[in-house]
């Protein structure tokens, strides 16, 4: 009786939470809507400046101070070298593309804007070779960001994994030696011709970026300080299209160039700080959504945990040897899902797992070795994955994973970094190093199935094609 009353009293606290916390539709695309049109302001501010320069400034005001032009690029530089060292990090921690590429992008600026530093006091007697390095600074950044973008999501590539350093010293060889062709460049009659088509170039480019982003509607918070910084780019290579060397217009352009390049480091340190990763930060609205959902599972696990007693229940729904849950409790906890999914409409997706040639382990190096491996194997699967996400051991050498609020294209993603970190994993047993890889079948509950057997069978069907297809890959269709 006195657990009825207590679980009344849990539901009627859960039920005030969710009335507290749930927002008319109709308010809620309002502030969305509000939240577009301040970003879009925001992104726009420099296009007002810009406006308001080349209306108003006197032409034949400027301010030329080669000290604190000197200063500036110091400060740049600094700033971009540490920020490019972050990323690096970020990259050795993730192996994303993406980051890979924003590092070359961080320290192509270094390399190529410290020259223009260096020939501040040229300014008066050779102009070109002073003004040329600032575009094709910005030009190659502007290159490496739209490659990153173009490989965001995907993993860099094992051979190049196998071979870091030749990869970043080909890439500074390649910085220093347009630092090279610029000064050429600069003393020829296709000096300033080529200024204006770097600037454009670069500024092309960057709405590129921003572009894509949209049209592809990346919805990762970060991703968004990225548009926003893009967008600060290109309308920094227009300033720097109207304005002269040291008119006002010229130094409104750096302003607006170190405001998205600021913006941008901040995106990158907050990476570092969480994730380590661009695609897997969650913006206030998502981790509130996740807490919310959190919450109402917790209270209904808190009820079963009074009526059936914890610890039994905790042994009765556990794998013994990996610690992940058993075959039962993966698949009650799947069918709970589902249910929810049913009512909020939030993606759901499955991955079935089996390791390759678990038997030649098992009978090579004994049945020990083999259990060490499947433990190593669900700490790196769990290393991964979200408190709101699930492992299951469904057979032998064979694991599932529940990701929740996950739509099919975010499952492969995991599926293919749980691969490759699986792929790289040595289990040290008896002084003998023994490698593994394991083959993926990733399905989304609704697109493969209308139920949990349906959509389990589809991504069984996929891991055993991928295993016909030569073993240690992801079969997503």
């Amino acid at each position: 009786m006195l657990d009825t009353k207590a679980g009344d009293e849990q539901k009627a606290k859960a039920m005030a939470f969710s009335n507290y916390s749930d927002h008319p539709e109709f308010l809620r695309t309002l502030t969305q809507g509000y939240v577009v049109l301040i970003l879009v302001f925001v992104g726009l501010l420099p296009s007002l400046a810009i406006a308001y320069l080349y209306f108003f400034q006197i032409p034949p005001l400027r301010f030329e101070d080669h000290g604190a032009h000197e200063i500036a690029i110091g400060i740049s530089l600094l700033q971009s070298g540490f920020i490019a060292y972050v990323t690096y990090r970020c990259y050795l921690r993730t192996k994303e593309s993406f980051l890979q590429w924003l590092t070359l992008g961080f320290l192509g600026f270094t390399v190529i804007y410290g020259v223009h530093g260096l020939f501040t006091g040229f300014s008066h007697d050779h102009p070109m070779l002073f003004t040329l390095y600032g575009p094709a600074s910005r030009l190659v950044m502007a290159g490496c960001l739209l490659s990153g973008l173009l490989a965001y999501g995907k993993q860099a590539p094992p051979t190049l994994q196998a071979r870091p350093g030749y990869f970043w010293w080909a890439w500074l060889g390649v910085f220093a030696l347009i630092d090279v062709l610029v000064a050429p460049l600069a003393f020829s009659a296709w000096a300033k011709l080529a200024q204006q088509a770097m600037e454009i170039a670069a500024m092309g480019i960057m709405l590129s970026c921003a572009l894509i982003i949209l049209v592809r509607r990346i919805r990762s918070p970060l991703m968004m300080v990225y548009v926003l910084s893009v967008v600060f780019f290109a309308q920094s290579s227009f300033a720097f299209l109207l304005g002269p060397s040291w008119n006002h217009m010229w130094w409104l352009a750096h302003a607006i160039f170190a405001a998205g390049f600021t913006a941008l480091s901040y995106g990158v340190i907050h990476a570092f700080l969480t994730t380590g990763s661009f695609a897997r930060v969650y913006s206030q609205t998502e981790l509130l959504d996740q807490v919310r959902a959190e919450k109402a599972r917790t209270d209904d696990a808190l009820l079963e945990l009074q009526r059936a007693h914890e610890a039994l229940e905790i042994l009765a729904t556990t794998d013994a040897l990996t610690g992940c849950a058993n075959r039962r409790s993966f698949e009650a906890r799947s069918v709970e899902e589902i249910s929810r999914v049913k009512r909020s409409a939030a993606p759901l997706s499955f991955v079935t797992i089996d390791l390759d040639l678990f038997k030649q382990i098992n009978d090579g190096h004994g049945h020990a070795a083999g259990d060490q491996v499947l433990k190593d194997f669900v700490t790196l699967a769990k290393s991964i994955l979200r408190p709101s996400d699930l492992m299951g051991r469904i057979g032998g050498e064979e694991f599932a994973l529940m990701l929740t609020d996950t739509p099919l294209e975010a499952a492969t993603m995991v599926a293919e970094r749980l691969r490759q970190i699986t792929e790289n994993e040595v289990v040290s047993f008896s002084g003998t190093c023994i490698r593994f890889t394991a083959s993926l079948g990733v399905a989304q509950y609704g697109l493969d199935g209308d139920t949990y057997e349906a959509t389990i069978e589809a991504a069984d069907k996929r891991m055993y094609h991928a295993k016909q297809a030569g073993r240690n890959q992801v079969c997503a269709r």
